[in-house]
C-alpha cells in the first residue's frame, strides 16, 4: 500500500522560500526544484533507488490522523509523515519535479572533485601572479634611474613577448595555413585572386584573443569584466595587429595580393586609401622594438571601450566598476614607461610614446570605419556576425570562473 501526498492550502507570501517537499526552510534550487538541505541530500542518495517507491508508508498512524485535523495541522502532519517515511519522501520529491538525471553518478562526482581541485589550484596560482603584477601598479616618475627595471619587471616583459610569439603569432600562422593560404592559387591574367574577409579577420581575432587570454592579469578580473573587455576591445585591435603580424610572418607576393584584395573589400573604395596611408604612417613612426608594440596592445585591451557606439541600435554599455580595469592598465602603462626610459632615455621615451598614441588614433579611426562598413554592406554582414560571436568567453574559459 502506498500513500500519495499532495500540497494543500494556499500559497503564503513566503512559500517560495519553503522546501516544496517537506515545507522546511529552502536553501535554493536543487535538482530542479526549491528544497531544503536535508531533502537535497536525501534525493541525491536515493533518487535511483526505485524499490523505495514500492514500500508501504511506515507511519500509517499519521496518515489516519490527517482526516481529523484542520487544514494547518493537516499540512503539518503530512510534512511530518514525509520527513519520517523514506518512501513518501522520495515519491513526493518526484511528484514535485525533482529530476533524477541531475544527480551525478560516482564517476561524475569523481570528475567534478578533480575539476574543483584543478580550479582551486588555478585560482591560487592566478592570485599569486596578481600579487606580483600589483608590485608594478604604482607609477614611478623617476625616469633617469639606471636600475629602474627590477627583476620582476623583466619577467613580465619576457612573458608578454613570449606569449605573443607562442599564442598570437603561432595561432595566426596555423589559422592562415588552414583557412587562407593553403596553397598558391592558379590564376590567369583575367582572373582575380580569391579574397576571404571572414577568414582573414577571424584568424587575426582568434590570434589576438589567444594572446590576451594567456595573461594572468586577464584571469584576475571577474568574468563579467573579462566578457566586457572581449566584446568591446578585441575587434578594435584587429588593425594594429595587422601591422605587427606582417612584421613577424613571412608572406609570399601572391599572399600579399590576397590580403590587399581582402582589405580593399573590407574598407570599400572610399576608406581604403586612408587604410593604406595609416599603414605607411605606422611603418615610418612605430618603433621596431616588439616589446613596446606588444605591451602597448595589452594597455589598449585593459581600457574603457576603444570604440564607443552611442547612436547605434545596440549602444555600447558603460562599464560600471572600472577600478579593477584601470588599476590593471595603470600597471602595464607604468611597466611600458619604465622600459622605454631604461632603454631609450627620457627624451626618446616621450617621442616614442607620442608616436604610439598618434598612430593608434589613426588606426582607431580607420577601424571604426571598417566596423561601420561591415554592418552596412549586405555581403559583409556574415563576416560581422562571425566576429561578434568570436569575441565572447568560450565554454572552457567559463569553467575556469
Amino acid at each position: 500500500m502506498t500513500t500519495s501526498l499532495h500540497y494543500c492550502g494556499s500559497r503564503s507570501p513566503t512559500s517560495s522560500l519553503r522546501c516544496v517537499v517537506c515545507g522546511s526552510k529552502s536553501i535554493g534550487i536543487n535538482f530542479g526544484v526549491q528544497t531544503c538541505a536535508p531533502c537535497k541530500a536525501f534525493f541525491r542518495r536515493n533518487a535511483r533507488r526505485k524499490e523505495l517507491l514500492e514500500l508501504p508508508c511506515r507511519h500509517r498512524d499519521l496518515s489516519s490522523m490527517l482526516g481529523n485535523e484542520n487544514e494547518a495541522n493537516g499540512r503539518s502532519m503530512r510534512y511530518l509523515q514525509i520527513r519520517r517515511c523514506s518512501s513518501c519522501r522520495l515519491r513526493r520529491s518526484f511528484e514535485m519535479g525533482m529530476k533524477e538525471e541531475l544527480v551525478r553518478t560516482d564517476e561524475e562526482n569523481e570528475r567534478y572533485k578533480q575539476l574543483v581541485d584543478i580550479n582551486r589550484r588555478q585560482r591560487e596560482l592566478l592570485k599569486k601572479q596578481l600579487c606580483e603584477i600589483k608590485e608594478i601598479s604604482v607609477p614611478r616618475y623617476i625616469i633617469n634611474d639606471i636600475d629602474l627595471l627590477a627583476t620582476i619587471d623583466w619577467t613580465h616583459l619576457s612573458n608578454i613577448s613570449y606569449a605573443y610569439d607562442s599564442c598570437c603569432v603561432k595561432s595566426y600562422v596555423r589559422q592562415r595555413a588552414a583557412t587562407i593560404f593553403n596553397g598558391a592559387p592558379s590564376v590567369s591574367d583575367d582572373q582575380s585572386i580569391s579574397i576571404y574577409p571572414t577568414a582573414v579577420t577571424t584568424s587575426i581575432v582568434l590570434s589576438v584573443s589567444s594572446f590576451l587570454k594567456s595573461l594572468p592579469a586577464y584571469y584576475s578580473l571577474p568574468r563579467v569584466i573579462r566578457n566586457y573587455l572581449c566584446k568591446t576591445n578585441i575587434r578594435p585591435l584587429i588593425f594594429p595587429n595587422i601591422y605587427e603580424l606582417q612584421q613577424c610572418c613571412y608572406h609570399e607576393p601572391w599572399q600579399m595580393d590576397v590580403l590587399e584584395g581582402t582589405w580593399r573589400l573590407m574598407c570599400g573604395p572610399q576608406l581604403y586609401p586612408q587604410f593604406h596611408q595609416t599603414e605607411v604612417l605606422a611603418s615610418k613612426n612605430l618603433v621596431t622594438d616588439p616589446i613596446v608594440i606588444r605591451l602597448f596592445f595589452v594597455i589598449l585591451f585593459f581600457s574603457t571601450p576603444l570604440h564607443y557606439h552611442q547612436d547605434s541600435a545596440t549602444p555600447t554599455k558603460v562599464l560600471k566598476k572600472k577600478r579593477l580595469v584601470t588599476d590593471t592598465q595603470h600597471a602595464y602603462i607604468t611597466l611600458l614607461w619604465k622600459y622605454l626610459s631604461y632603454r631609450y632615455g627620457s627624451t626618446e621615451t616621450i617621442r616614442i610614446y607620442t608616436h604610439l598614441v598618434h598612430v593608434y588614433i589613426k588606426m582607431q579611426t580607420v577601424g571604426f570605419g571598417i566596423y561601420t562598413h561591415l554592418t552596412t554592406q549586405k555581403n559583409l554582414i556574415p563576416t560581422n556576425e562571425t566576429l561578434n560571436k568570436l569575441v565572447t568567453i568560450d565554454v572552457h574559459e567559463a569553467q575556469m570562473s
